[in-house]
């Protein structure tokens, strides 16, 4: 690719990104921007999970595909920090963490058909009914 191309497919990925509100992957100037490619075009299963100040999950169901990665957004739209834990299921622990009033996303993977439980971490949280399941079929 000649230089002059490449440059300017640089400049226009940076200009929208931008353009589309994107923050920098690793914070600080210069560094390099993210830009995750949306769920459909990566086959990803899009899941929206809302949690507030009832200290519930909004569903406290899920039921996914095993196997496919699932792209799990965390909405947190009461005025305490929560957060969706998964210790089983997933390769490894899965952890989103969204302080009040924002939102937190995170992709994983569930290759075993079978149904597991999440929990809000923050202590208390969990006691006070914050619980649900993830079912992969």
């Amino acid at each position: 690719m000649p230089k002059q191309l490449a440059a300017l497919v640089l400049v226009a990925g940076v200009a929208l990104t931008t353009a589309r509100g994107a923050s920098a992957a690793t914070g600080g100037p210069g560094a390099g921007v993210a830009v995750p490619a949306p769920a459909a075009a990566t086959g990803a299963q899009p899941v929206t999970v809302a949690v507030g100040n009832s200290m519930q999950f909004a569903p406290r169901s899920i039921t996914v595909r095993a196997g496919q990665p699932v792209e799990l957004t965390l909405r947190n739209g009461g005025g305490i920090p929560h957060d969706f834990a998964l210790a089983e299921g997933a390769a490894g622990p899965v952890k989103l963490e969204a302080p009040g009033g924002q939102t937190a996303r995170g992709a994983f993977t569930i290759e075993t058909p079978g149904t597991y439980p999440f929990v809000c971490t923050v202590p208390g949280h969990a006691a006070a009914g914050m619980t649900g399941t993830i079912t992969a079929r």
